[in-house]
């Protein structure tokens, strides 16, 4: 196939794409409403108004208005409701350029109203005033066949140039035809008053019956009636010579355009008449209508549109993604959102469990991606990328055509509307975890375990702030099991789904731990989602494929894979992942991983008396560090490096600890405080810093302040901003081992309390990827 075969390109000027016979533009659902405001509109005009000023000068002057791509739809295929045989037989459905080609609709509207208005006022008992009445009347009339199309014959015989889908239907026939989109109601509201029998009488837009909206915002309406009231004044102020604003438009003043040749044979091919020439240089009513007749002129046939055409639309939205630099493109859900409507049929769609889907996607789309197209488009994939591995285990891309390709795909796969509304039921699932679980542990499905939903919450947390969303299509498929159980089993459900969020919290930390970066990681989850458990192959896989959302595998699966993959590297028990956690320079890989391992090690553990500066083990309940509520805890928000990663001049540190630059990075060297006091630490001297952890370890406020006090006796003094941070901070337990420690700050007692506190992480964590104790 030749590239022509797949798309044409050619610069058309704005009256032979807006006038061609027999066409009609279309805008698909997909296509956001008429959203520009004053500034975009004065620039176009503005833009036309200095291409007819060049023109003056420059015969060859043109305005370039930019691309528009559009879809020749020769099926009608996009076009939704139809009557076949009364659709015009040239159907071009806008990809881009709505917006422009909109507003340039509107202009011939506004233009065609002034200028009939304004020579139906002429006298028209001279040759310089019948010659300006005919010209109004030839430029109206292309105008006209700007903004409409005459279809020959029929009750209905003038189609508006531009319709919506599904709010406005083409046809010659009474009771077929309908134009209720805010853009097809005024384009078949303003040709009617154009074919009336009162030239001089002005338009007078009336306001659409609310019973006729179909749901579309009545704002629509009112956005598109102001611009054109916009318009109009700009163009008034330009022609009637009362320029207030500097930002107002300049047209050519009579006198200029009786003297510019270049400016009559480019725009009326022949000079004016002497007449006419003479009377433009007089301040008559034949002036202020010739600038606008020059204005009309110049944009019918001097303003241009390179107009791409695709033979599909999914090149239209490849030519789009690689041509446009400015725009808006529309997401991939945006532009699928015709084929759900059609699916269910245009009737039924607003009381569909589809549309109820639906709702539940754009409103969780409009909350995360409001404030700019980037962040929308971000959203959309950060949905659409978990729910293709979600659905059939699809490593997508956040190419927008990829996604496109992709969605409708996995929706046309099966005809039966019970499928497709299973798909759209499972984009849904993937939007209520984002805002559920993902997004809060208060949103974390209660449990008759606390503990358990205790341990899912934090892992959640460090999930999400580690940015390890490469599990949110896995874990939506539990939370989506769990959310449509039944009342029998709901519990079962909700421990399902907080296994599998331990495990995977687990799986992070421990792969993390050992490997330091994320390669591979990702690659587990993709082979996980094509996991099959069975020969047969009957049994649920984490991939949904053709089973209900209720159906996923036991989680016992998921931990027994997550188990097999870290065995697959090697790490067969605790001694193999210290051997590889404890040199890990942690803190350089993530933060949330750090402090993840860190509240691990930390659980239900007290200082060491056998060996000093380390933690062992304690009892049960003693210290609970695994819980959301540490996790949010101010007074374990940030990591302190023991020894500083830039050591000053004077702190005194050992020598050893940076021959290593890796080593200062380790889970040994580190600890958390909250930010304040993580600041005050900052670069003191072993000694100073180990003075403050003895004060905020304090039991009482009276010990910390004895503590501060037997240190200033020995010539120790913090200074008076850190002691008054230390005595009001709340009791920090964790750096209580690091404190007691007497002797220097080793690059050797650093390996060794990595690998203590390794030990006592991989103690905490492997229990919830079901490891034997």
């Amino acid at each position: 196939m030749e590239t022509r075969e797949i798309f044409d390109a050619a610069p058309l000027s704005v009256s032979q794409f807006l006038s061609e016979p027999s066409q009609g533009l279309y805008i698909p659902p997909y296509q956001r409403a008429y959203s520009w405001e004053l500034p975009k509109i004065r620039r176009l005009l503005s833009d036309v108004a200095h291409g007819l000023d060049q023109l003056a000068e420059f015969e060859d002057s043109i305005c370039f208005l930019g691309t528009v791509i559009a879809l020749r739809d020769i099926n009608y295929t996009t076009v939704e409701p139809k009557y076949r045989s009364q659709v015009p037989s040239k159907v071009m459905t806008i990809i881009d350029g709505q917006q422009r080609m909109t507003t340039l609709l509107l202009l011939t509207t506004v233009l065609h109203e002034e200028i009939r208005v304004r020579a139906e006022k002429l006298a028209r008992d001279d040759e310089p005033s019948v010659w300006c009445y005919n010209q109004a009347l030839d430029v109206t009339g292309r105008l006209a066949n700007c903004f409409e199309e005459d279809m020959r014959y029929g009750e209905h015989r003038y189609y508006p140039r531009m319709i919506r889908s599904y709010y406005d239907v083409w046809s010659r026939n009474k009771g077929e035809a309908r134009y209720r989109s805010p853009v097809g109601f005024y384009l078949e509201s303003y040709g009617a008053y154009a074919r009336g029998e009162e030239p001089a009488k002005p338009y007078k837009h009336d306001a659409i019956d609310s019973e006729k909206i179909d749901g579309i915002d009545l704002e629509a309406y009112k956005h598109l009636d102001r611009m054109r009231e916009q318009m109009r004044s700009m163009l008034r102020r330009a022609v009637n010579g009362a320029i207030k604003r500097e930002d107002d438009i300049l047209l050519p003043i009579g006198a200029d355009i009786a003297q510019s040749r270049n400016l009559q044979f480019a725009l009326f091919n022949s000079e004016f008449p002497e007449s006419v020439v003479e009377r433009l240089s007089e301040d008559v009513k034949e002036a202020p209508l010739t600038r606008l007749i020059v204005f009309a002129n110049y944009l019918l046939h001097r303003v241009t549109v390179a107009v791409v055409t695709a033979k599909r639309e999914d090149y239209g939205f490849d030519m789009f993604e690689a041509l446009n630099t400015t725009g808006q493109p529309l997401t991939a859900i945006e532009t699928f959102k015709p084929r759900a409507i059609q699916a269910e049929g245009l009737d039924e769609w607003q009381e569909s469990e589809s549309k109820h889907h639906f709702d539940v996607i754009e409103a969780y789309l409009d909350r995360e991606g409001s404030t700019s197209a980037d962040k929308r488009q971000a959203v959309t994939s950060s949905v659409l990328l978990p729910f293709a591995m979600f659905q059939d285990g699809t490593k997508l891309t956040k190419r927008l055509n990829d996604q496109r390709r992709y969605l409708r795909g996995v929706f046309d796969k099966d005809p039966d509307v019970e499928a497709r509304r299973k798909v759209l039921s499972g984009l849904a699932q993937v939007a209520r975890f984002y805002e559920g679980p993902w997004a809060s542990v208060t949103k974390v499905p209660e449990c008759e375990d606390a503990s358990l939903r205790q341990q899912a919450g934090i892992s959640l947390a460090a999930l999400r702030e580690g940015g390890h969303d490469i599990v949110v299509g896995l874990l939506t498929r539990y939370y989506a099991a769990h959310r449509l159980a039944s009342p029998e089993t709901v519990e079962f459900a909700a421990r399902q789904f907080l296994i599998a969020a331990q495990s995977c919290g687990a799986f992070y930390a421990l792969w993390r731990g050992a490997f330091g970066g994320t390669a591979g990681i990702d690659g587990v989850y993709r082979s996980l989602m094509n996991h099959v458990l069975d020969d047969d192959g009957d049994a649920p896989r984490f991939a949904r494929f053709e089973h209900a959302l209720t159906e996923v595998p036991p989680v016992e699966a998921l931990q027994s894979y997550l188990r097999e993959q870290l065995q697959e590297q090697g790490i067969h028990g605790k001694e193999q992942w210290v051997a590889r956690a404890y040199l890990t320079p942690v803190y350089q890989h993530s933060k949330p991983l750090t402090r993840l391992l860190l509240l691990a090690a930390s659980q239900n553990s007290t200082p060491d008396s056998a060996e000093p500066g380390l933690v062992v083990r304690g009892k049960s309940g003693l210290l609970e560090t695994l819980d959301p509520e540490r996790w949010n805890d101010g007074a374990f928000a940030t990591i302190e490096h023991v020894a500083p990663q830039t050591p000053t001049g004077n702190g005194g540190w050992n020598k050893e600890l940076y021959e290593d630059p890796e080593l200062i990075e380790r889970i040994g060297n580190l600890t958390l405080l909250p930010a304040v006091e993580n600041a005050s630490a900052s670069n003191r001297s072993w000694h100073l810093k180990r003075l403050m952890f003895r004060a905020l370890s304090a039991a009482t406020v009276e010990e910390a302040e004895k503590t501060l006090a037997d240190a200033e006796a020995q010539g120790l003094r913090l200074g008076s901003g850190a002691q008054e941070i230390v005595l009001q901070a709340q009791h920090l337990p964790l750096v209580a081992a690091v404190a007691q420690r007497e002797d220097e700050w080793t690059a050797e007692f650093v390996a060794d309390r990595s690998k203590r506190l390794c030990s006592l992480a991989w103690d905490a964590l492997t229990p919830w990827l079901g490891f034997e104790q």
